[in-house]
Parts: C-alpha cells; sequence; structure tokens
C-alpha cells in the first residue's frame, strides 16, 4: 500500500501535508471548544476535558502492554511520513484521539463533529498508506474512541 507513495516524492509530500494539515485542524479545534464552554461557565467543560484524557491514558497504557511492531518495522520499509517510534503500533492512539474529539464535539455542534470525524478518517486512511499503522490499529482507535465517546459523552 505504501509503495505508490514511496515511489513518488510529490505523492509522499502531499500525504505528509494533509497529514499535518488534518492534524493541525483536529487538534487546534479541542481547546478552542473547551475555552468556549470555560467562558460560558458550562459545566460539561470538565466532562469534554476528562474523557478524551482518560480514553488518551487508557490507550497508552494498552499500546505498551500490546507493543505491536510498526508496518515499517515488519516490512523493513521507511514510513511514507517521518515517524521513527519503534512498537505501539495498536491501537493507533493518532487515530482515537482525532476521532474522540470529534465525538466530544457532537452534543455542542453536529456540524463541528461531522466535519472532525470526517478527518479522522482521513487521517486513519493517511495512517495506514503511511506505513505506520496497520488497518486493524485504526479501526482499534476508532472503535475505541466510539465506546469512549458513547459511554461518557454523548449518552
Amino acid at each position: 500500500m505504501t509503495q505508490p507513495f514511496r515511489d513518488n516524492p510529490k505523492r509522499a509530500g502531499v500525504l505528509h501535508t494533509v497529514n499535518k494539515i488534518l492534524t493541525a485542524i483536529v487538534f487546534a479545534s479541542y481547546p478552542c471548544l473547551l475555552a468556549v464552554l470555560f467562558f460560558r461557565k458550562d459545566g460539561r467543560v470538565l466532562e469534554a476535558a476528562g474523557v478524551p484524557l482518560a480514553g488518551f491514558i487508557v490507550v497508552s497504557v494498552i499500546r505498551i502492554l500490546v507493543n505491536r511492531p510498526r508496518p515499517y518495522e515488519k516490512f523493513q520499509i521507511p514510513p511514507v511520513i517521518p515517524k521513527d517510534t519503534m512498537g505501539h503500533s495498536w491501537p493507533s492512539r493518532h487515530v482515537f484521539s482525532a476521532a474522540v474529539i470529534a465525538f466530544t464535539f457532537f452534543p455542542f455542534s453536529v456540524e463541528a463533529g461531522t466535519v472532525l470525524l470526517i478527518a479522522a478518517a482521513a487521517l486513519a486512511v493517511i495512517r495506514v498508506l503511511s506505513g505506520v499503522h496497520y488497518i486493524s490499529d485504526v479501526l482499534a482507535g476508532f472503535a475505541l474512541a466510539m465506546v469512549f465517546a458513547l459511554y461518557f459523552v454523548i449518552r
């Protein structure tokens, strides 16, 4: 899957750039949501901050315990986007974080949540195409985000 991008520096550059832009959009939107909730004195600010943080910690612990090698390690290929982490591939914390942030937006703005969820899905595809995650890694990250969101945020 990574070959068409590894063989073409222009494609690889586009993939890398889109990854950076989508990541920046998702992760910049989150403190904005928290700030709006804080300044509006919305009591849900603690939940909106705490649920993604708790999930991030849980996913991080799972990654340490599982310590699955990354595709670029297993197949001894260079990743398309810069990455040198060894192991800790399952589940994808990047996709988990993007998806749980998107789900956190839904009670406040379905439109923003939808846009961010599309960005999270695109990031999942990019992570696989770039060779830093397996499909099962990003699906697990997304599924865990859904569990946290459904149990703690959306209810």
